[in-house]
């Protein structure tokens, strides 16, 4: 490039203004990005505060989380993210603790050797006593099938079920989609979910020996799940703090009502909460929001937005800080799950025994229930009670409690061909872009990547695609 061309490129970023709808993590990376080659930004986000689902509260005094608590480590735009804004060192694996599963066996802890739930070893005392002798037989019919009934079938509860049988859908795999995803085994991927268990699987010829095998070429090295010490607000304000520095503007307490093609550009019409509104007019766009509220921005500009919500039934979770002794042994790892309808809670996750950083007393402990009425108060006692269930202890005092409703999304393993129709409808327009869990997938790692592209996709359609006019705001 020459230095003219350098010049010029540096130009049209400074003269190009995009608008970011939603100041959730999918926002504020791809503010980031586009903010980083100079182009103006305007965050606009309709709550007080940012983050979305990454969100602490003060209980007992100490900043906590009060839903998502980490982040799979892998390598990708989120480690890259952490590295450039200072806080590798703060990065915290999670301890090494069992998982448990609610169902009609009660309640019990999954095998260590296990993929999505499906066992290694279905003979294995925790397998079997989850499944009891009749399906562990059942499972270990599996492998005496000859190889030629062996295929790459990509629906994780049709899989399981032919496998190696019923017992290990219900009892043991559907717990972790419905309690960690909110979705049945039905709407899981196989290949998305498990990369490689298909091949795995025609090479060994059974399921479970397809599980062992992948978990012997797995690198036990590397933790599976992360946070930052201190919790993830920490990396939420540091995000927020280098937005500061590249002169994002963030517009916190304000609501975008809707959005208009102005030419080559857009508006958007904005009211605030202290009652000004007004309307702001951009070079681009990206949407970053759940998806009701995307879909009612999007809907008159991109097609196949009247169908049905995709995304799960949003959820309470419950943080409670507890006085319980009881709890110091860590009696049922770091979570259980339960099938709906099962137990009261949808998941019990004992923060206290996954992250290092919150060890010792008092009890951290998050209850998701299914989405309700009724005041705090009633939610909190029905949180309370579910993780006595769960956990089986006694869970004390509880010192501090709080109550939020957070959406869900599909994760990224999800079957959703019309979600799949989505995405590509919606990344056809270089001047409008949509990010977010409900249309890349659930997980910070993967929210973070596909707001990383999208935000190119859009910067380089400004920087290289543009007819030289910057819009005015």
């Amino acid at each position: 490039m020459t230095a003219d061309a350098a010049t010029d490129l540096i130009s049209q970023a400074r003269r190009a203004r995009v608008a970011v709808v939603g100041g959730g993590i999918a926002g504020l990376v791809a503010a980031l990005h586009c903010a980083k080659v100079g182009i103006g930004v305007t965050l606009f986000e309709a709550g007080d505060r940012l983050g979305g689902i990454v969100a602490s509260a003060e209980l007992d005094g100490t900043m906590t989380d009060v839903a998502a608590d980490g982040f799979r480590v892998a390598p990708g735009a989120l480690a890259e993210l952490i590295d450039e804004l200072g806080l590798r060192d703060a990065v915290v694996p999670a301890q090494d603790a069992d998982t448990w599963v609610a169902g009609p066996h009660g309640v019990a802890p999954l095998p260590a050797a296990s993929i999505l739930g499906i066992p290694a070893n279905p003979f294995d005392p925790r397998a079997r006593r989850i499944i009891g002798a009749r399906g562990a037989w059942r499972a270990y019919v599996d492998r005496l099938r000859p190889p030629l009934t062996i295929g790459a079938e990509r629906n994780l509860a049709t899989l399981v079920r032919q496998r190696v049988g019923a017992r290990i859908l219900d009892r043991m795999v559907a717990p972790l989609t419905y309690g960690i995803h909110g979705v049945p085994p039905e709407q899981v991927d196989v290949d998305r979910a498990a990369r490689g268990l298909n091949s795995a699987l025609t090479r060994t010829g059974s399921l479970s020996g397809a599980v062992a095998q992948q978990l012997a070429r797995k690198d036990d090295a590397d933790p599976s799940r992360a946070s930052i010490a201190g919790g993830m607000s920490v990396f939420v304000d540091a995000l927020a703090e280098r937005l500061t520095d590249l002169e994002v503007e963030i517009r916190l307490d304000t609501e975008v009502a809707a959005i208009e093609r102005t030419g080559a550009g857009w508006s958007l019409s904005w009211a605030a909460a202290d009652g000004e509104s007004g309307v702001h007019e951009v070079d681009a766009i990206i949407v970053a929001t759940p998806e009701r509220t995307a879909r009612r921005l999007l809907a008159p500009h991109l097609d196949g937005l009247d169908g049905p919500i995709l995304s799960p039934e949003d959820v309470d979770v419950v943080t409670l800080v507890l006085d319980a002794p009881g709890l110091d042994a860590r009696p049922r790892g770091h979570a259980v799950y339960a099938v709906p309808g099962e137990a009261a809670a949808l998941a019990v996750v004992h923060a206290t025994a996954t992250w290092p950083h919150e060890s010792g007393e008092p009890h951290i402990v998050r209850v998701t229930l299914p989405a309700g009425g009724g005041m705090d108060a009633e939610a909190i006692a029905a949180a309370t009670a579910a993780a006595a269930e769960l956990l089986g202890a006694d869970v004390g005092i509880v010192r501090a409690a709080y109550r939020a409703r957070w959406p869900r999304a599909l994760p990224s393993s999800a079957l959703s061909p019309a979600r799949d129709e989505l995405r590509r409808a919606a990344r056809t327009n270089e001047r409008l872009g949509v990010v977010g869990a409900w249309i890349d997938g659930t997980g910070l790692a993967r929210v973070a990547t596909d707001a990383e592209t999208e935000a190119e996709r859009i910067r380089s359609g400004l920087l290289w695609h543009s007819d030289g006019e910057g819009a005015t705001t």
